[in-house]
This record gives structure tokens, sequence and C-alpha cells, in this order.
């Protein structure tokens, strides 16, 4: 877990308050939701410093925690963590890409929300 604490505070720079906005609009407008395995909230507008806030409150939950119990399908609390960490860094740089126009992360977004 030190490797994937330290990839989260090497996360580059936040976007512009106004690229974050107009952003989290262009996601809303396409009921873009990623799939996360435990509640993120307002995950549009995350930013590095949520994103780091986010791996120590997880990380803190205890094993017994209802959050952890809640998800189905993976019944060891620290694998839960792990892949909720994973899985949110992942579509957090998705979502950094799409912050600043890369046409990359919105050729993903529109495959999965549009072409269908």
């Amino acid at each position: 877990m030190d490797d994937l604490q330290a990839t989260y505070e090497r996360l580059g720079p936040d976007a512009s308050e106004a690229q974050i906005e107009k952003t989290a609009q262009d996601l809303e407008r396409r009921n873009y939701m990623p799939p996360l395995i435990l509640d993120v909230q307002d995950f549009y507008h995350l930013t590095k410093k949520r994103m780091i806030e986010e791996y120590h409150r997880v990380m803190a939950l205890p094993s017994q925690s209802a959050e952890l119990k809640a998800v189905v399908g993976i019944e060891d609390p620290e694998e839960v963590k792990t892949k909720h960490l994973t899985v949110l860094l992942h579509q957090y740089e998705l979502l950094r890409g799409l912050r600043v126009g890369d046409g990359d992360a919105w050729a993903t977004v529109n495959e999965l929300y549009e072409d269908d």
C-alpha cells in the first residue's frame, strides 16, 4: 500500500476551477458515473487534495466497517480498500485527462456513453 499512497501523493496539479466546472457539467449531461467500489462524494469536482483525503479515509476504515462489508463479491476488507483506491486512481486520471481536453480520455467516455 505504500506504493499506492506514493502514487496518490505524486498526482499532478489540479486543473483550473473553470476547467473542473466545465468538465463536471459535460459529464453530468452525459450521466457519466465511473464504476467505483465505494461511494465518493461529488466525483466530478475531485481535486488532488480530496483524493489524498479519500485515500486516508479509506485506509482508516475499520475491518468491520459497514461501508466495506456492503461490497458484494469481495469479502476481505483490505482487498476492498485496495481495489477501491486503485479504481478511484484510474478514474481520477481519466477525469484529469478530460479536464485538459485529452482526446483519448474523451474518446473513452464517448465510447461508453454515446456510441452504444
